[in-house]
């Protein structure tokens, strides 16, 4: 089977799976989210064994894709602000919550767990970003 064939095979199963997850999450059902993981899973190995070839796969006839080094600092600096408004976002949202708990006790846990995720996203940015640094 050639790369551009595993591509649209790959293509209309993940499409299938998206659905999957869609109808699992409207409808609350857990056993239509296992099957979407199941699926997922079983895509994992295929892409992972056609890792080299992923471009090629999902390429139609002509595209002609050209990716400079403006490009790739243009994309670099948008995930960099990217991933810094969301962890604001997520840290300011964090704070409204936890000063509003004695309107809304209910939702303390929701502004701690908040900023657990706002802390771990900083670890881990910061300890990617040392990781990287040492690599170059």
């Amino acid at each position: 089977m050639n790369l551009k064939t595993k591509g649209k095979i790959l293509m209309i199963i993940s499409a299938f799976e998206t659905g999957l997850w869609i109808a699992g999450l409207l409808l609350a059902n857990i056993y239509i989210i296992i099957l979407a993981i199941a699926i997922l899973l079983l895509i994992i190995p295929v892409v992972y064994k056609n890792k080299d070839n992923i471009e090629e796969m999902f390429k139609g006839d002509s595209d002609i894709f050209i990716e400079d080094e403006r490009t790739q600092f243009i994309n670099e600096k948008a995930a960099n602000m990217t991933l810094g408004i969301l962890i604001a976002v997520v840290f300011y949202a964090a704070i409204i919550i936890v000063t509003l708990r004695d309107k809304y006790p209910q939702f303390l846990d929701i502004g701690y767990t908040l900023f657990l995720i706002a802390a771990l996203c900083f670890v881990l940015y910061f300890l990617s970003r040392a990781y990287y640094d040492r690599k170059y």
